[in-house]
């Protein structure tokens, strides 16, 4: 779902597809893309006083606290404790990254402590070809930690469409 916000409520992992100054009128490449460092927000808010995000590609603004009437001790509230922390990382559970190494990867679950370096199944080669045998890569272990993600894909371009017909393509 796309909305409007106030600059003010931008965060890290909002996936911002609009703004309310033309895309030429301000300094980034894309016109859409999710919000991954302080920069960003502090850039949108010397050129924009809202901005459209897409709640289906990124986290939603934080929405007014309910737990006095919650029993913290609940099934509901265990869910919603979980779904904060899902939406705590900065890269939204299934996701589309690319990463330095020019691979393409499916985020598969956000890390608390380092929301930066999700754990991905790498899917593609750098050649965008599939791979036949998809691979878990934690990019906060120490051994991975060299390996970061330059840019979210958009759901509309090409070679998400291409994929999703190779995925079908395989299950028959």
């Amino acid at each position: 779902m796309v909305k409007k916000i106030n600059i003010n409520q931008l965060r890290k992992g909002m996936f911002v597809c609009g703004t309310d100054r033309k895309w030429i009128d301000i300094p980034f490449f894309r016109t859409k893309f999710l919000i991954s460092s302080d920069k960003q927000i502090n850039t949108l808010k010397e050129y924009c006083q809202t901005v459209s995000i897409d709640t289906g590609k990124g986290i939603d603004v934080d929405k007014p606290a309910e737990t006095d009437i919650i029993d913290s001790g609940g099934s509901a509230a265990t869910e919603m404790r979980s779904r904060a922390e899902e939406n705590d990382s900065a890269y939204p559970v299934n996701c589309i990254v690319e990463l330095q190494t020019g691979e393409l990867a499916v985020v598969v679950q956000g890390h608390s402590q380092v929301p930066q370096s999700p754990l991905v199944k790498v899917i593609t080669n750098p050649q965008k070809q599939l791979l036949f045998q998809e691979r878990l890569l934690g990019l906060a272990d120490e051994q991975q930690n060299q390996i970061k993600i330059v840019r979210v894909l958009a759901s509309d371009e090409p070679i998400i469409e291409l994929l999703k017909m190779f995925v079908e393509l395989e299950k028959t």
